[in-house]
């Protein structure tokens, strides 16, 4: 696997891309697809996706086959469903007899989906790890390639593709932008009506700044400028516990929407806010401002793409071990060092009263 001259793509007809989670990891490798199909519209692209991902991909113009792959699981395999439907997926993929393998993901569960693939020509983004490092090639990232979004685009530009413009294929359909609509008039907002999306959780506790918090913005937002706020989470604990702690009304939205219409409504919205999750990343890929309160990660890795500046993140305060999976305290500092005045400010910067 030493050779890393790039293929020529003219020569190639099916690409498959291998990125099967999470949320934001997908948004983050949209621009890949549009950007080998731009440059390259005689490709058919073909992208593999965990079934409960794959509305991420739904409509998007860069693809001509999307996949749905279960998600690997060891303890499912005495399950007679997962093991008829797991091995159907891959034989679905192998089918399409793929000339190559742009793997995203880097990961055993992906390098497994590769080379069941059939595709001879197998690479990966260069931070390959399990399986992957040992049956794919990894394409160096440029010197320049900070964010993921670009460390991505670099295996585009590898196989000679323009990677700018960046774009991010996420399509909503009328009948989800309708449905939408009709959710957001039921809570009191009209169309054209300025409102704040609030989205409270993260998948990971370390990630998480507390629901009081959440409320507390909710709360000086509507009291200072009368805006309403929408609150989106499919975590309905989570949700409960800002209900619970905010004085105001607002209109809660969570576990009413599916992805897609998850996106409708922060398209809909001035303003976004939430931690460090996938919704940051779809706002971002939307145009929508964002505000996004990150904990140990990387933000200029992981921040929602072109929105560093509304990224608030107190790293200065972490330990040296700490990093995106371990904190060295029994609550992460850097989060808990947010303050919700220094929130409040920059939404008003981006929202100001009327």
């Amino acid at each position: 696997m030493a050779d890393l001259s790039p293929p020529d793509l003219t020569k190639i007809k099916r690409v498959l891309i291998v990125k099967l989670s999470a949320m934001g990891d997908i948004l983050h490798a949209l621009p890949v697809a549009s950007a080998l199909k731009a440059s390259f519209p005689h490709l058919e692209i073909g992208w593999a996706v965990q079934t409960n991902f794959a509305l991420l991909l739904e409509g998007n113009p860069s693809l001509t086959r999307i996949h749905e792959v279960p998600p690997l699981r060891v303890n499912h395999l005495n399950r007679r469903d997962y093991r008829r439907d797991y091995p159907a997926s891959l034989r679905e993929i192998r089918q399409c007899r793929y000339d190559l393998v742009l793997d995203l993901q880097g990961l055993t569960k992906s390098a497994l989906v590769a080379v069941w693939s059939g595709a001879s020509l197998r690479y990966g983004y260069h931070w390959l790890r399990e399986l992957a490092r040992i049956v794919e090639k990894p394409i160096p990232k440029r010197s320049q390639s900070v964010h993921v979004v670009d460390q991505y685009l670099d295996t585009a530009h590898f196989f000679g593709a323009a990677v700018r413009p960046v774009t991010f294929p996420f399509l909503i359909s009328d009948t989800d932008s309708a449905h939408v609509k009709s959710l957001l008039r039921e809570g009191g907002i009209r169309e054209g009506d300025r409102f704040l999306s609030v989205n409270p959780a993260s998948a990971q506790p370390l990630k998480q700044w507390g629901e009081s918090h959440f409320a507390g913005i909710m709360d000086r937002i509507y009291e200072k400028t009368g805006t309403p706020c929408v609150l989106l989470t499919s975590d309905k604990a989570v949700a409960g516990k800002v209900a619970a702690a905010a004085q105001h009304p607002f209109v809660d939205l969570s576990g009413k929407t599916t992805l897609k219409q998850l996106g409708g409504v922060i398209a809909e919205s001035r303003v976004h806010l939430c931690g460090d999750t996938g919704s940051a990343h779809l706002a971002a890929a939307l145009g929508v401002s964002t505000i996004t309160l990150v904990g140990p990660t990387a933000p200029d890795r992981i921040c929602p793409y072109g929105q560093r500046a509304n990224v608030f993140s107190h790293k200065e305060v972490c330990d040296p071990a700490c990093n995106w999976h371990h904190c060295a305290f029994p609550h992460a500092k850097c989060l808990a060092a947010i303050t919700e005045g220094e929130v409040v400010e920059r939404i008003l910067g981006l929202m100001p009263p009327d």
